[in-house]
């Protein structure tokens, strides 16, 4: 199965990431990858992006294209046809969510290069739900930001709002887990749930 994670940055994504990895990796059944930069070499590509030195306004868009495509050509596509769980931190919903709503490219183009692409597509994706002001606070605490958090806290709602669009409009794929002040054991038990409901036991 295929999994992807999503929220804002600060969300606690990552924490949920690692905890299913630990449940799913028995006998190494399961990878655990992360967009941008899960691939060799894709922490050039990484540092490019999160550095905010780039100019034009869609450099962005095609260095996570480049870091997608070969991405899923060495990790994702590899491991989910050795028959392995895929569990992925950030893939195309971010993009879609960052670059669209965030910088104002525009929605049809950027989700049709997926497809064009003909990238897997995520058997489920988990939006962790948390507001803004709070993702913003954990942000705060984890030391220099990079050039996405820098944004400050109205392009992290726009990001929001981006995310919510996307899990409304396709609801078959997309799980939102309200976070608030849920411990991250309650959160997951919420993904195990879920999960189940998926097929997948666990």
């Amino acid at each position: 199965m295929f999994i992807t994670f999503e929220g804002i940055d600060g969300c606690g994504k990552s924490t949920q990431a690692k905890m299913l990895f630990e449940l799913l990796n028995k006998n190494g059944g399961a990878v655990l990858t992360r967009e941008p930069g899960g691939w060799d070499g894709g922490d050039a590509l990484r540092s490019l992006v999160l550095s905010g030195g780039l100019r034009h306004g869609w450099s962005e868009f095609f260095l996570f294209m480049l870091d997608r495509a070969e991405h899923a050509a060495r990790v994702i596509e590899p491991a989910l046809a050795a028959g392995r769980h895929v569990i992925c931190e950030r893939y195309h919903d971010s993009t879609l969510a960052y670059q669209v709503w965030g910088r104002g490219l525009p929605y049809g183009p950027l989700r049709d290069v997926l497809l064009l692409a003909g990238l897997p597509v995520p058997d489920v994706t988990f939006f962790f739900s948390v507001s803004p002001e709070t993702a913003l606070s954990r942000v705060s605490r984890r030391g220099a930001p990079d050039a996405f958090e820098r944004e400050g806290l109205g392009f992290m709602k726009k990001i929001d709002e981006g995310y919510r669009t996307l899990a409304k409009n396709e609801r078959s794929r997309w799980v939102v887990v309200e976070c608030g002040k849920r411990t991250p054991e309650e959160i997951f038990e919420n993904v195990r749930t879920s999960l189940r409901g998926k097929g997948l036991a666990i």
